[in-house]
């Protein structure tokens, strides 16, 4: 009988085992390579758009912090304008997926010419498997180290790490101000009226300058003095002649929550996790924003304070309206009540200009005044706020839009100022000027080459109190500006304290032990950093789950 070599052997037998197994292998051994590939491509975007996030953070904002990039990302709402949006899709999402797309195909020409030539057999086989294996673990740790660096998240680490070490955290040195209220043991808006304050009682007028700093006086700096309206206006007030900027701040939330909360802005654990945060800024909103912290709107309007905000921005964004009725504010108006009421003169990105707004609040500090209750009117200017966006009413004179939109804005500050004069208000008003944060310094804003290098930078300020104010301490950040409002508007507070800062009113002979007052630059940081975690779940109310 002749043999057949052809015949196939019988399923299951030993031999057709033996010729399926290698097939299999094979089989198995491309999905897996397929899948290797996809890993490393994606491995790759991955690394591209943290570069891409980390550069275009940096060019519009500058340097910023966690605390900063949490805070903000939930609370975008209304914020900006179709430009910001834009410019981040294409730097953080299209150019790095651009990028990675022409490498791919570059990539795969590559390796197919190379495949031709025979040059992918042994040892060249390995050696492209070796430099792919070095670029799928150097591109993301770049990506990484890029955008880590630009939000800080060394430090951010580091604090945490110090605080598991069992170091000192700024909980230590939080004290709720005692103002002839008796706070009660937890804080927060729950204190118990106890008579209010002996002392008189002054109106205070509170308004926020975007982005003003003292340098932007400095006419060999800039070639003229941007802030010289304002200058004049407040002839004869007083000043700090350092308000400075706490370190991890530096933008209007961290502003805010800092000078009328004596607190850095922190989330409530170590990524913003929370339900309730994630609804910052948005149409269904948060119902309370920190709580369990006492702020300046709290302790006024337990000393019988009509409380009032006026801002042309959208009090959506970053939760700016939650955070002013949940301490005390009895009215805010902002971006959506101005449209409500026929307001024309609002700027696309952001909202109503500073004209209309110190128009409005002229109105507004003229009613308050009549009624004859104390009051607080705090405002948030707008203007020049970045992108540079020029009304008609900004002469266009300057080869840096933001340096006439900013004399623009004083103009008008100045304008308020006279106001208060000619109505009496000052006669029984303290009127507090002063920047939010300092300017961001990245390169696509104004200013980039003249702030870049310029150290010491410090916020602009103004002070008036009918009959004058003596500051003990000249150099102060902005957690202890809150207890010095408190005190500006002649309210006594227990012990110079609120928040953790301390009174510039009070020298440090006059503060018992045991404040920020006794600690080094090098503590001082330490416990400014520190993220204090259990207590910031109180301060938001989350609980320890939070």
């Amino acid at each position: 009988m002749g043999r057949d070599d052809d015949a196939t052997p019988p399923p299951g037998s030993a031999e057709g085992t033996d010729r399926a197994a290698p097939a299999t292998t094979r089989r198995g051994g491309r999905w897996a390579w397929a899948a290797a590939i996809a890993v490393f491509w994606l491995l790759m975007l991955l690394g591209a758009v943290l570069a891409g996030g980390g550069i275009w953070v940096r060019r519009t904002f500058g340097l910023i912090s966690v605390d900063q990039l949490l805070m903000n990302l939930p609370g975008g709402e209304g914020a900006g304008g179709d430009e910001l949006v834009r410019g981040a899709v294409v730097v953080i999402l299209l150019v790095p997926a651009a990028l990675v797309l022409v490498m791919l195909l570059l990539a795969e020409k590559s390796r197919r010419e190379l495949h031709r030539g025979g040059v992918l057999r042994g040892r060249g086989r390995w050696v492209l498997r070796g430099i792919a294996a070095v670029l799928a673990v150097a591109v993301p740790v770049g990506g990484v180290a890029v955008f880590g660096s630009t939000i800080g998240a060394a430090e951010y680490v580091q604090a945490y790490a110090r605080e598991a070490a069992g170091g000192t955290t700024l909980a230590d040195y939080y004290a709720v101000p005692r103002h002839g209220v008796g706070a009660n043991a937890q804080g927060g808006p729950g204190m118990r009226h106890d008579g209010g304050s002996d002392g008189e009682r002054r109106n205070l007028v509170l308004i926020y300058l975007e982005s003003i700093e003292d340098a932007f006086s400095d006419e060999s700096l800039f070639g003229t003095n941007m802030l010289a309206p304002v200058e004049e206006a407040t002839d004869g007030w007083d000043a700090l002649p350092a308000l400075r900027q706490y370190d991890g701040g530096g933008w209007t939330m961290a502003g805010l929550v800092s000078t009328q909360c004596g607190i850095p802005l922190r989330t409530a654990g170590a990524v913003s996790d929370v339900t309730e945060l994630n609804l910052i800024g948005h149409d269904e909103g948060v119902d309370e924003y920190l709580p369990g912290a006492t702020c300046l709107g709290d302790v006024l309007s337990r000393e019988g304070y009509r409380n009032v905000y006026m801002g042309g921005a959208d009090a959506r964004f970053a939760g700016k309206g939650a955070f002013l009725e949940t301490h005390g504010t009895d009215e805010v108006s902002a971006l959506q009540e101005w449209r409500e009421l026929g307001e024309t003169e609002i700027r696309p990105d952001w909202g109503l200009s500073d004209r209309r707004l110190f128009e409005r609040a002229s109105e507004e500090v003229t009613r308050l005044h009549e009624q004859g209750q104390p009051f607080s009117l705090t405002l948030l200017t707008l203007d020049t706020h970045e992108s540079p966006f020029r009304y008609d009413y900004c002469p266009d004179d300057a080869a840096e839009p933001m340096t006439s939109i900013t004399e623009c804005s004083m103009r008008e500050v100045a304008g308020f100022v006279a106001h208060l004069e000619q109505t009496g208000v000052l006669e029984d008003t303290a009127v507090v000027l002063m920047g939010d944060h300092l300017k961001f310094a990245a390169e696509s804003n104004g200013f980039w080459n003249e702030l870049r290098t310029l150290e010491d930078r410090t916020i602009f300020n103004r002070v008036w109190v009918p009959d004058g104010v003596d500051f003990a301490r000249g150099d102060i950040d902005q957690f202890s500006m809150y207890p010095t409002l408190i005190e500006l508007a002649g309210i006594e507070l227990e012990d110079h304290r609120a928040g953790i800062g301390v009174s510039a009113l009070a020298d440090a002979a006059d503060v018992p032990p045991g404040t920020i007052l006794d600690l080094d630059e090098r503590e001082y940081r330490a416990v400014t950093q520190s993220r204090a975690a259990a207590f910031y779940r109180d301060l938001w109310g989350v609980g320890a789950a939070g």
